[in-house]
């Protein structure tokens, strides 16, 4: 291979890696939480904090620690929306959740 064609290699993986920086810097963004309403304070400061990856991550710490082992014991559906069972708020409180 003669030099010209390593240095075009090189100067090529260069910039596929510029590239792919700057694509996943503007992706960092944190996905919001979907419900504007919160009535909880464990969710609303999570929300707060780190949006629906952080709210997520608190609810399973929360069901950890209350044994709860599934999520749809109080979801009716997950992801996006995480809507609430009508008694899902309720199965919180019971748990010790404000």
């Amino acid at each position: 291979m003669s030099k010209l064609g390593i240095v075009a290699s090189v100067l090529a993986i260069v910039g596929s890696l510029t590239i792919a920086s700057f694509s996943a810097s503007a992706g960092d963004g944190v996905a919001p939480c979907v419900h504007k309403d919160l009535k909880t304070d464990l969710v609303k400061q999570a929300c707060a904090k780190g949006g629906q990856p952080a709210a997520k991550d608190a609810m399973k710490a929360f069901n950890k620690e209350k044994g709860v082992t599934s999520c749809n014991k109080c979801h009716s559906k997950l992801a996006p929306s995480y809507d609430l069972k009508a008694d899902g708020l309720d199965q919180y409180k019971k748990l010790g959740g404000k």
